[in-house]
């Protein structure tokens, strides 16, 4: 045999040298990698390469799969902050009392999951702005590593609501339209609720029936075109009048005001929430209308304001307990690793019928007779 010739140890050796240079250069992957790949969240790879109970075992395999792939260093586990069984529940006000509504029926449901919630302003006021979401806040939540992120209602400046929450599951709730496909939403079907109202009024003999709404959020407008649309459906589209107005009890009675110190004035007015519906009840009060005598007044919620025996108020239900519910549902699913296309439902609302507006229109005054002096 030469000297020269090679011992098939010889050949390999050169090859398992060169394979671990090329293993020790090549870049460890990090967890956003591997969730970034699998098109889920980081946090949702974190529990899955943990195994996870609410994790599925279809998914667990393709994250562990996956994580080898890109040499994820597993040991490094320990490190990563994990979810703490929380959910946020980010509003706008804490003056609804709707709010609490909604809370206790997602409690209720995280409850089963192990999880609770807790509830975040977001709304804050600065010089350059009237109104502005509180960002930072929303940031510190998601290095506290809460599980994810439920939206009641609008939020102000929703592209940087949504950016701050960065890769968190994100459900909103009572929101506008406008996010459906961006975000998974759970909605209260407008067009049903104002439809039961005005159906309600009209029942009654109402025609100059008056809407109190449209300002402050999407969802407001959105009540307001939907009350429009219902008033047309019964040939009222020439009696029917917005008076602008958002969601609180201050712009609500200046709307009243204005609605009933006018020269015509409606004898009905719906509005867009309960809140807004106390302030309108306030403004009959100081101009002396009787209600529901004089005026016929309903508002949107059924909140506890509604009940209530000063104002006994006509209210859209919007079977809070069901939102709440399905809100907490699908982020549950998301935050296990559920992987669909963005989903909406719509919720049908119920009409509770209360003194507010328990009465007919009320009697047109007599005029009265110009008498000539000659």
């Amino acid at each position: 045999m030469s000297s020269d010739a090679k011992t098939p140890a010889d050949d390999s050796a050169p090859t398992e040298r060169d394979g671990a240079a090329s293993s020790s250069s090549s870049p460890q992957g990090s967890l956003r990698d591997v969730a970034n790949s699998l098109g889920i969240s980081s946090a949702v790879a974190l529990r899955a390469l943990r195994g996870m109970d609410d994790i599925r075992p279809a998914l667990r395999r393709r994250v562990q799969e996956e994580a080898e792939r890109l040499r994820f260093p597993l040991e490094e586990l320990a490190g990563e902050t994990d979810h703490r069984g929380v959910v946020a529940v980010l509003v706008n006000t804490m003056r609804n009392t709707w709010i609490s509504d909604l809370v206790r029926s997602i409690r209720i449901e995280l409850t089963a999951t192990g999880r609770t919630a807790v509830v975040v302003p977001t709304r804050r006021r600065v010089p350059e702005y009237p109104v502005a979401a509180d960002t930072d806040a929303i940031e510190s939540l998601v290095r506290l590593g809460v599980d994810g992120f439920l939206m009641v209602s609008d939020l102000a400046d929703m592209d940087s609501v949504i950016a701050a929450t960065g890769d968190r599951p994100f459900v909103g709730i009572g929101c506008s339209q406008e996010y459906v496909g961006r975000i998974d939403t759970v909605r209260i079907d407008d067009e049903v609720g104002q439809g039961l109202l005005v159906d309600h009024l009209v029942g009654l003999g109402h025609q100059d029936i008056a809407h109190v709404g449209g300002v402050g959020a999407a969802v407001a407008r959105e009540r307001a075109d939907a009350f429009r649309r219902a008033m047309a459906r019964h040939g009222l589209e020439d009696h029917a009048r917005i008076e602008p107005g958002d969601f609180t009890e201050q712009v609500g009675q200046t709307a009243g005001n204005m609605l009933l110190r006018g020269s015509h004035v409606p004898t009905a007015v719906t509005c867009a929430n309960d809140v807004t519906a106390v302030g309108v009840l306030s403004a009959a009060r100081e101009a002396g209308f009787s209600v529901p005598d004089q005026l016929a007044v309903a508002g949107y919620g059924n909140t506890s304001l509604a009940s209530s025996g000063i104002a006994q108020l006509t209210s859209v239900d919007p079977n809070s307990d069901r939102l709440g519910a399905l809100a907490a549902q699908f982020l549950v699913e998301r935050v296990s690793g559920h992987e669909v296309e963005a989903r909406d439902v719509a919720v049908a609302p119920t009409v509770v019928v209360r003194r507010s507006s328990s009465a007919g229109p009320r009697a047109e005054s007599p005029k009265r007779k110009r008498i000539s002096v000659d």
